[in-house]
């Protein structure tokens, strides 16, 4: 988490350089040091006060970036300002921040799963569009822009996971509907892996902020509730069932979400150094259940309490190396294979040639 976020400063410090230079004007390092302190004048106690050092730091990035300023000295004093043949290579009516924002924004456009930027007719058009766009922006800025992804690189997560819950929301929707049984893969609140149900779909409800399926577990006949997130993949089934005559749906799930509430698990994690342990102890007490620093001072450990194991488990993916899961053998094993498998996908994504 400390090394997501320190990317995030550096990428919003850099950004926010770059803004105050294309308006024309020139700079002291001291007027710099107040627009990178934005947040602080807007919001009292809000983001932080950053070093002469690390002003200089970010400069130097722009430059090696392919920002060409300036420095010009006026008295005792540097200024800098960005170099006005560079600004004026830029077409008009947009910024250089304006266009690397926009090729950032069709570029996560087009690899966005399940949306209309990858399939005909839209998908040629807007290929076309991102050509023309590349023809226009200077190689330096391109390469800019492209810079942004791996400092957000959650963006794309997010909206594939957004993308996976809407097609297993309106498949377990149609089967509702259709009163047929479904074949879920999916782990249950509790259950650190997932594995195949036969499930006879009932509801879809939305309780403690999220959606939850109730369904009859037809291997033990039990009524059972599946939290949506929890579900990977859904499968039509064969046949058709009936509901249970009186059966209170909603009341029923509230129920089994209650006693699906109980202790929990215990899960012990470390965390790289940089990260705010205080901040992600109250993050994970929030989320997931009772959290506390363990261990000796210094060495990032934490334990929290959920019942929610795969919920943790996928925001302990977020963090990449710089979270490991000590205790219970099974879950940490089971977080390194899907830090693994991202890897792998985002190995695949980089070797696809764009088109």
């Amino acid at each position: 988490m400390g090394g997501q976020m320190a990317l995030r400063d550096q990428f919003v410090r850099r950004w926010r350089l770059l803004r105050a230079f294309e308006q024309g004007e020139d700079y002291e390092a001291a007027e710099l040091l107040k627009v990178l302190a934005k947040d602080r004048e807007e919001k009292p106690g809000a983001g932080r006060s950053w070093s002469l050092r690390t002003l200089q730091r970010d400069l130097s990035h722009l430059v090696q970036s392919g920002f060409p300023l300036e420095g010009v000295r006026k008295g005792r004093k540097m200024r800098y300002r960005l170099a006005a043949a560079f600004a004026s290579s830029v077409p008009e009516p947009l910024r250089p921040s304006e266009w690397a924002a926009l090729y950032y924004a069709l570029s996560v456009l087009r690899k966005a799963p399940g949306n209309p930027f990858r399939e005909e007719p839209l998908g040629p058009c807007l290929g076309g569009v991102l050509a023309r766009l590349q023809a226009f922006v200077p190689a330096g800025l391109r390469a800019y822009a492209e810079g942004i992804e791996p400092r957000y690189a959650g963006v794309i997560g997010s909206l594939r996971e957004q993308a996976r819950l809407r097609r297993v929301g309106e498949a377990l929707a149609r089967a509702i509907e259709e009163g047929r049984p479904v074949r879920l893969l999916a782990a249950r609140p509790g259950e650190p892996r997932r594995r195949w149900w036969r499930v006879d779909p009932y509801l879809l409800g939305f309780e403690g902020g999220c959606y939850h399926l109730l369904g009859r577990d037809a291997e033990r006949g039990a009524i059972e509730a599946w939290p949506l997130q929890a579900i990977e993949t859904v499968r039509a089934g064969r046949g058709a069932f009936q509901l249970p005559l009186g059966l209170d749906l909603a009341g029923t799930l509230a129920e089994r979400l209650r006693r699906a509430g109980g202790p929990g698990w215990s899960v012990r994690l470390r965390f790289k150094k940089g990260a705010s342990l205080g901040g992600v102890a109250a993050f994970l007490a929030e989320a997931f259940g009772p959290a506390q620093r363990t261990g000796g001072r210094g060495d990032g450990e934490l334990t929290v309490r959920t019942s929610d194991l795969l919920g943790l488990r996928r925001w302990l993916v977020g963090f990449g190396p710089e979270a490991e899961v000590l205790a219970p053998r099974e879950m940490r094993m089971a977080v390194a294979q899907d830090l693994e498998a991202a890897l792998g996908r985002y190995r695949k994504s980089e070797r696809r040639p764009e088109g």
